[in-house]
């Protein structure tokens, strides 16, 4: 496994961050109020030309409604753990999102399927 750079991170923080803001509906002026940070701030981190330090990450990830593992899963494939994996994936989506997966789930375990 070949060490991880500055530039690879921020890549992938940006752009799964953008990603994460752009699914709650967010703005870039919203997001970066909500977290703390300046607007210009959110812009370098979002274009990859920024990285930040743990407490902003949790700060962002808080005004999300996310965890840091959803901006930095890319990084971590853990097929062991492909449940938390299904959850925060369903934790980006709307309400009405939401309420499809679950009656769909309920669906199929409501009902023989092979």
């Amino acid at each position: 496994m070949s060490q991880l750079t500055d530039e690879e991170l921020r890549k992938v923080l940006g752009k799964n961050l953008k990603l994460a803001r752009q699914t709650v509906s967010l703005t870039q002026d919203s997001l970066a109020e909500i977290s703390g940070i300046s607007l210009n701030f959110l812009k370098e981190i979002e274009g990859c030309r920024s990285g930040v330090s743990l407490v902003t990450l949790v700060n962002i990830c808080r005004s999300l409604g996310i965890t840091p593992n959803a901006l930095l899963k890319d990084f971590f494939i853990d097929s062991s753990n492909d449940v938390e994996n299904l959850v925060q994936e369903i934790s980006l989506l709307n309400e009405y999102q939401k309420d499809a997966i679950y009656s769909l789930v309920n669906f199929f375990k409501n009902n023989d399927m092979p």
